[in-house]
């Protein structure tokens, strides 16, 4: 078997069927670290008793089959991989068919869906700002922002660490967390001071960790909740932002709120206005329920 198939980093199974029953004929390290199976023990197995695809109504010899298919509609599923020591993982799966001299074997290759369907959840009851996927070694394997102002694009961010974006004087303390969060197998709470591009924040995060069937640690998932500008002279743009964010008023209705025209608010918010004038000032403070001041710091009444 190609040398790749062993070195990539999604768990992949190859399976084939012996006219009376599907059998695995090999297993990457990535498969046997993900479902906590020793190699030799998992090509004992029928792969149907660690690839649940009940929840999709089809068997499993008709999940491969649908997924080799190359005419088929939709080439990936979502199902279960019945882990060894931990309840079973979300996976999506997608399926290569492969002529092996005189063998038909089916390649499937599983997505782990954990830590973006626990991010799908955390948004659903809270607002964040940014979700990152951090590995074992610290680096940043996705980065997702929502609502925060972030200049760069969220490439720019892979494969660094996480530590490149703290002041040295936190890094410890960051780090702590997250070894207590891993040890623990528990979510944690912390605040620290970050920098995202030429701009430097005190953020609030939460730290999930998720592991391995054979119960290494796979991934950090970090979430920032908020993120305060860490300076005396804070962007009223930014303040501007998160005050419409925390009350959920869009441009559009605050324009209309307070006949300020649609221009003159997203000028504002985006900073290409840094100091409105004052009547348009206090109706937009009116409007959010707080002080001009508080939005815009050198507003004298």
């Amino acid at each position: 078997m190609n040398h790749l198939f062993y070195l990539l980093s999604d768990p992949m199974l190859i399976v084939e069927w012996d006219e009376s029953r599907w059998s695995i004929v090999d297993v990457n390290q990535a498969f046997a670290a993900f479902s906590g199976f020793k190699k030799s023990d998992l090509m004992l197995l029928d792969p149907s008793t660690i690839i649940s695809t009940d929840e999709t109504t089809l068997s499993f010899d008709e999940a491969v089959h649908q997924l080799a298919d190359e005419q088929a509609l939709s080439p990936l599923l979502e199902c279960k991989l019945v882990t060894k020591s931990s309840t079973p993982a979300d996976i999506r799966l997608s399926c290569r068919k492969l002529q092996l001299e005189d063998r038909i074997v089916y390649v499937i290759i599983c997505k782990d869906l954990r830590e973006a369907k626990w991010i799908d959840e955390y948004i659903l009851h809270h607002k964040i700002m940014v979700s990152a996927v951090v590995n074992e070694r610290y680096n940043i394997m996705s980065f997702k922002h929502y609502y925060a102002p972030v200049q760069q694009p969220s490439s720019s961010y892979l494969n660094k660490s996480i530590f490149e974006l703290v002041p040295d004087h936190e890094r410890s303390k960051l780090k702590r967390v997250l070894e207590y969060a891993k040890n623990n197998r528990t979510a944690e709470s912390v605040d620290f001071h970050l920098k995202l591009g030429d701009r430097c924040y005190i953020a609030d995060a939460v730290v999930q960790p998720f592991y391995n069937g054979n119960r290494t640690l796979k991934n950090f998932v970090v979430i920032l909740t908020s993120l305060h500008m860490n300076n005396q002279d804070e962007d009223p743009s930014y303040k501007l932002r998160m005050l419409m964010l925390s009350k959920n008023i869009s441009v559009t209705s605050l324009a209309q709120s307070t006949l300020i025209s649609l221009t003159t608010i997203s000028k504002i918010r985006n900073g290409k206005i840094k100091k409105p004038q004052r009547l348009t000032a206090e109706l937009i403070a009116g409007e959010l329920g707080v002080r001009p001041e508080m939005i815009w710091s050198s507003y004298k009444r």
